[in-house]
């Protein structure tokens, strides 16, 4: 199933493919943004414990490149196949294949932040390497994050530094940080993850 991104999106896609990466710090404000804060997220447990997803790089092949499946949806984004967008600045990714976690540099309107991604393997814990960690940005369906050359790099394995990203406006935005973007997402053990978080801008 071939997806859509919200208006803008195959830029930042295009931008992120370079692994160089950022370089300076930008300027903070005087009462920086962050993660909206909220309960911790539970969509991967279960009665019988946690749930877990394995995959196999063979289901990565599969028509390799069309991507997720989505279309947008009342939270502002693509949510056919993707999970809710989460509170906090940690979670399991959308199909519990992937743990993530993120930090920022100072999250202030028009500044280029700089996202620190640290992604887990579910199944071992083992650092997700290779996963060429990119971040789809938008306040709404109709207002995408401009496109700031968003770049990526991995150091040490499993942590990816991704920027800058252009937040133009204050508000309440949607990150969602996608893994193995070269896989198609149409089986379940497809390596390709999403896991989205909502990030305050001031």
């Amino acid at each position: 199933m071939l997806g859509f991104f919200p208006a803008g999106s195959v830029f930042l896609f295009a931008a992120a493919c370079s692994t160089s990466s950022t370089g300076g710090s930008p300027p903070s404000c005087p009462s920086p943004g962050g993660a909206v804060q909220g309960p911790p997220d539970t969509h991967c447990t279960a009665d019988g414990g946690p749930i877990v997803q394995p995959t196999r790089d063979a289901s990565c092949s599969l028509q390799a490149g069309t991507g997720d499946a989505g279309t947008s949806g009342a939270d502002g984004g693509p949510t056919s196949l993707y999970g809710p967008t989460r509170d906090n600045a940690e979670s399991d990714d959308d199909d519990c294949k992937y743990h993530v976690r993120w930090t920022a540099t100072p999250i202030c309107e028009n500044n280029g932040v700089t996202f620190t991604v640290v992604a887990t393997n579910k199944t071992d814990g083992s650092p997700l390497t290779g996963a060429g960690t990119l971040a789809e940005v938008y306040l709404n369906d109709s207002h995408p994050a401009p496109n700031s050359h968003q770049t990526t790099s991995e150091g040490p394995p499993g942590t990816y530094t991704v920027g800058p990203v252009l937040f133009d406006a204050p508000g309440k935005w949607t990150v969602r940080f996608h893994f193995r973007i070269e896989c198609a997402d149409l089986l379940p053990d497809s390596p390709h993850g999403h896991a989205a978080f909502y990030v305050e801008v001031p």
